[in-house]
């Protein structure tokens, strides 16, 4: 996920050449503002999606239904993020050295997820009241026993190491090559997902284990849209009809499968599933084809908040747990503000906005410590 503001954020004009399509207008000091954009978008989606959580199993049937409704309208986010560094990866045109590739990003990946690692795991030892331990640490570490916000960068780096060779099959105009390879990555988990709901089976592990995960499937998307002239008959409002149309049916066949005992989890709640490939999409495009009428100021705003993000992602559970009361520093547990505040319908809206603007401004302040900045890249 091109969270920081390195290369891919601030990419050469070969780079913004190679990714700014006929549609992808408005770059702002070599950057693409639709992209910017998208990314906060992305990671105010994350913020609101785990704000509003607690609601999902709330015996209220409004309440659920309001959780379901707000969790299955951010399920792009994550897909997102990673059609967002695909397109930006891809459509690199440099010429990319191995150790400088490998070593400037996972610096970037490795030291952020052992410091934050180690916060996470200091709360969760302080909650259930034992004492911090190394060997327990390191166990939960490297075995992904828990890795709790965490758990998309341990994924990252492993398209990280993939990117070496994913660009040269894919960078540039190859254009059938990545649509052959969209189409098999998500034929199959559109397959999948035909099979669990027929028979609450999944598809054979020998099959889907021989083809690359899903996230690859994005990765390689958010390429191909950002480079190919695509135009969605009907628009803008076409694009925002399909978004609202999978989300609608997404949720309610979640609802259906909360009194379905037969049903496997989370086969709708699931970022590979056949509706949420085309909402991600959808929306991708949609921010594709927008050309905003913002003044330079405003969208050095949205920059800047882009380059914060990935600190957003990091520390925003960490926030989450301060303004909800669960660390009672700024509020007592159950007086904080969370999904429940106001409303069902409102309170996870309220949070997460409140959650993204506290990440924002934890990850700016520490971005000026130089001892800490590494941290938040």
């Amino acid at each position: 996920m091109t969270f920081n503001n390195g290369s891919s954020s601030h990419p050469a004009p070969a780079a913004t050449a190679a990714t700014a399509g006929p549609a992808s207008a408005n770059p702002v000091g070599g950057r693409l503002l639709y992209l910017d954009l998208l990314r906060c978008l992305s990671l105010l989606a994350v913020t609101v999606m785990h704000s509003s959580a607690p609601l999902l199993f709330s015996q209220d049937t409004g309440h659920l239904v309001a959780g379901m409704v707000y969790s299955t309208a951010c399920l792009f986010c994550v897909p997102a993020l990673l059609m967002i560094s695909g397109a930006l990866m891809l459509g690199d045109s440099r010429p990319m050295n191995l150790s400088k590739f490998y070593g400037k990003r996972f610096v970037k990946i490795l030291i952020p997820l052992l410091a934050w690692s180690v916060i996470y795991y200091l709360i969760l030892v302080l909650q259930v009241g034992t004492l911090p331990n190394v060997n327990s640490f390191l166990k939960r570490f490297f075995t992904g026993l828990w890795s709790g916000p965490l758990w998309f960068l341990y994924m990252i780096v492993g398209v990280y190491l993939m990117v070496p060779f994913l660009r040269p099959a894919f960078g540039g105009r190859a254009t059938q090559r990545c649509l052959v390879f969209v189409g098999i990555v998500f034929g199959l988990q559109a397959l999948n997902f035909a099979t669990r709901l027929i028979w609450e089976l999944e598809l054979n592990h020998f099959l889907t284990g021989a083809i690359v995960p899903y996230y690859f499937g994005y990765f390689v998307l958010g390429h191909l849209l950002n480079s190919v002239d695509f135009k969605m008959p009907g628009g803008r409002p076409a694009l925002a009809a399909l978004f609202l149309a999978c989300a609608a049916i997404t949720t309610g066949g979640e609802f259906m499968a909360k009194g379905d005992n037969t049903m496997l989890p989370n086969t709708f709640f699931s970022y590979q599933q056949p509706l949420v490939v085309s909402m991600t999409a959808a929306i991708f495009l949609f921010f594709k084809g927008w050309q905003p009428s913002m003044t330079r100021k405003r969208a050095r705003i949205v920059n800047e908040l882009s380059c914060l993000s990935y600190g957003v992602f990091l520390s925003h559970i960490l926030v989450l747990m301060l303004l909800s009361g669960q660390i009672p520093l700024i509020f007592k547990h159950g007086s904080g503000l969370d999904c429940w505040s106001v409303n069902p319908w409102v309170g996870p809206l309220l949070a997460g906005l409140a959650i993204f603007a506290g990440a924002a401004l934890l990850t700016a302040g520490i971005k000026r410590v130089p001892g800490l900045r590494k941290i938040v890249p």
